[in-house]
């Protein structure tokens, strides 16, 4: 039964712990052996290819940064300071970066780019780098640049862990020169962009949305119920109330906020009509689907509805598309047991494996 547990998230502003930052519980498992490549596109396997060649230069380093060692490469150092996996949603990209996480034999930290940046402005950049420099590699999943502020983050971040040794490998569905396009005047910030372009080797992954393969988008979704079934099934969160958390709640605690739950039954989806809204929904689904959270809804507009174009798709548009894809992944799991067959409907229910594989 979901568990809908007292709040309010009380923000902590202490300095986590290096080790807290890692893989979600959907790619835990994740492996370059478990990785499968799509023979159609040759820059899968390449990809694999480069980052199992990266990581063993990182594990082969002796690990030592000495005072200058921190400013400049020594020749025990990895020949490579930060790779930049491109590519569309959906060819598995975050698969690839958990599995260099999981390869490095090295202090090492994970976390996406939206926990980066609210992590920077919860604890400030230089406590920040304190952190995250005492890793040997730090693996940052959907980077992206949505605002000026968070170029300026982006700049001084990259910069500032290179400095200081560490190596970095990012995901991304823009290209490093492309950062920004279309969301705000990156044109005016072409200075901080370029240099962020210039620090990475990227790495480009081509092929298609793995989900296009494994779902058709007429298939039906059984996590689609009546709202009286989601209000039956489990203590449901209904749409309004998500909303308003959603907007309350610092986002680098959204993933305390999903754990509270067993099972998320969201009851009553609407369109989204504010644009800010839309994006921490983006997040929160992303913690979703990170941490394998079973989730059923009742819905009226359908998958295609929630972000409405009113406000305009414009640079954040593969964002919304890779939310739709994930919902409508998460939603065509099947329900394995029968209303009255046990406490929990969704006890037992098993999330693929191979899911985040192309």
């Amino acid at each position: 039964m979901t568990e809908n547990r007292d709040r309010p998230h009380h923000v902590r502003r202490e300095l986590p712990a290096l080790d807290t930052f890692t893989v979600p519980p959907r790619f835990a498992g994740a492996t370059f052996g478990s990785y499968q490549p799509d023979a159609r596109f040759p820059s899968q396997a390449a990809a694999v290819e480069r980052l199992q060649e990266a990581v063993r230069a990182l594990n082969g380093s002796n690990g030592q940064r000495s005072v200058l060692g921190r400013l400049r490469r020594s020749a025990s150092e990895p020949d490579w300071q930060a790779l930049y996996l491109d590519g569309r949603f959906g060819v598995g990209k975050t698969h690839l970066l958990a599995a260099a996480f999981h390869a490095a034999a090295v202090s090492k930290a994970y976390l996406s780019f939206q926990e980066l940046t609210y992590a920077t402005g919860m604890f400030g950049m230089p406590r920040a780098l304190d952190l995250f420099a005492q890793a040997r590699i730090v693996c940052l999943d959907e980077f992206e640049l949505d605002d000026p502020g968070n170029t300026m983050l982006a700049t001084s971040f990259v910069r500032g862990v290179i400095e200081r040794g560490s190596r970095l490998i990012v995901t991304s569905n823009t290209l490093p020169g492309e950062l920004g396009r279309g969301r705000f005047s990156a044109e005016e910030f072409g200075r901080e962009i370029g240099s962020l372009a210039e620090a990475f080797d990227t790495v480009r992954i081509d092929g298609e949305d793995y989900r296009r393969r494994r779902f058709d988008a007429a298939d039906a979704l059984p996590r689609i119920l009546p709202s009286e079934a989601v209000r039956d099934m489990a203590t449901d969160l209904h749409w309004d109330v998500l909303l308003r958390t959603l907007i309350e709640l610092p986002p680098l605690h959204y993933t305390n906020f999903v754990d509270s739950f067993e099972t998320m039954a969201i009851d009553g989806i609407e369109p989204i009509p504010q644009q800010d809204a839309a994006l921490r929904f983006v997040h929160f689904i992303d913690k979703l689907y990170d941490r394998a959270t079973p989730l059923v809804v009742s819905i009226d507009c359908g998958l295609h509805g929630i972000f409405p174009p009113s406000y305009g798709y414009g640079g954040f548009e593969r964002k919304f598309l890779r939310c739709q894809s994930r919902l409508h992944e998460m939603l065509a799991q099947p329900l394995t047991h029968a209303r009255g067959e046990d406490d929990d409907p969704f006890n037992g229910v098993e999330e693929d494996s191979d899911a985040h594989c192309p």
